[in-house]
């Protein structure tokens, strides 16, 4: 004899209630980009350019995060250029990878954080120092931004790119000869018929981001003019030792960005012996430096 026995199994399937987070912070955006625009390059120069990241709470109630920036896989934008950030008044340290433990001075505290599609806009400055020494080029680099809730774990990142153009420019002071507002005075002292006249040594500094073109123009094409007159008097002006070609085009390509101290070129001006009106004599030469 069989005997079957039936069981029956009841379930209820009842639904469990979901509760909204007070705190539930994100970037309104994935990616953004900073462009370092203007860039002047001088002596003490720094460029500067403002920007804001839009953050957001999609929870219900009060909310507050941190920030951190931290390089991608620790590579660096460029040796030789470099870069710091701020949030008003606090300077906020660039973590050398994603994986590096924050600091006090990598941490930013946000407060206050609103709901909404729009957020609020955390405002950063970027500072990028440009002085002489720097390389003319265009420079780009992809930091990690990360979002950190009350528990120190990371919620959310954004990758913030940093471009900088850095312009081809120079710049040129003459040593060695006084004058004011641009004009250096050169004097060779009496020119005879038996003896050579040379002037002291002086020369210019040049500085330049990249390379550069130095150009002489001569007003009487090489020749010092009486004051009071047309009588010549040919002399010659040489460049670190090269003979500079005053009657036509005087130009000496440097391939190479000079440092941050500059490149002196040295200058010497010969003339004589010659013959001529007693007097003075007198010539103006404008050299121009310019980045190529």
């Amino acid at each position: 004899m069989r005997i079957f026995a039936t069981l029956a199994i009841a379930a209820a399937m009842g639904s469990t209630p979901v509760f909204a987070q007070e705190c539930d912070p994100r970037f309104v955006e994935n990616t953004q980009t900073v462009t370092v625009g203007n860039v002047e390059i001088g002596a003490n120069q720094v460029s500067r350019t403002n920007f804001g990241v839009r953050v957001v709470n999609e929870g219900s109630g009060a909310c507050s995060a941190q920030v951190r920036f931290s390089r991608i896989n620790g590579t660096a934008i460029s040796t030789g250029l470099s870069y710091s950030l701020r949030s008003e008044s606090s300077i906020l340290e660039i973590l050398p990878d994603e994986a590096a433990t924050g600091t006090s001075q990598s941490d930013l505290f946000i407060a206050g954080i609103p709901g909404g599609e729009n957020g609020r806009a955390v405002p950063f400055l970027l500072s990028v120092p440009t002085e002489w020494g720097i390389e003319a080029g265009f420079y780009s680099e992809q930091v990690q931004m990360s979002l950190l809730d009350e528990t120190g774990q990371v919620i959310d990142t954004l990758i913030v790119t940093i471009n900088v153009d850095v312009p081809p420019s120079a710049s040129l002071r003459i040593v060695g000869a006084t004058g004011s507002e641009g004009v250096a005075r050169v004097n060779l002292g009496n020119i005879t018929p038996r003896d050579i006249a040379l002037s002291d040594p002086f020369g210019i500094r040049v500085w330049s981001s990249s390379s550069y073109l130095v150009s002489f123009a001569s007003e009487n094409n090489g020749n010092l003019r009486h004051d009071n007159g047309s009588d010549l008097i040919p002399y010659e002006l040489r460049m670190d030792e090269r003979l500079v070609n005053l009657s036509g085009s005087g130009e000496f390509v440097f391939p190479d960005k000079t440092s941050s101290l500059g490149r002196v070129h040295r200058l010497r001006v010969r003339a004589g012996p010659a013959v001529g009106r007693a007097g003075d004599y007198s010539d103006r030469v404008t050299v121009t430096v310019t980045a190529v």
